[in-house]
């Protein structure tokens, strides 16, 4: 008898974005999802803590715009 296996999921479309915090200076990165082309939200900066206004938009799974401020 054949194995049934679950139909495969396309992988979602990410991409790591290194910027520089606008707050300590420090380089970090995130991972954008690509799919869902513009994005507005806040995220902390993983080593001062301090919030980070991200904002970018991608088209056909490359970023053509980012930004990363301070809210």
């Amino acid at each position: 008898m054949p194995k049934h296996h679950p139909p495969r999921e396309e992988p979602l479309a990410t991409r790591t974005q290194g910027f520089t915090c606008p707050h300590c200076g420090e380089r970090i990165s995130m991972v954008l999802d690509l799919s869902a082309g513009f994005q507005r939200y806040i995220e902390d900066c993983e080593v001062c803590c301090n919030p980070i206004e991200i904002i970018y938009q991608a088209e056909e799974g490359v970023i053509v715009a980012f930004r990363a401020g301070i809210p």
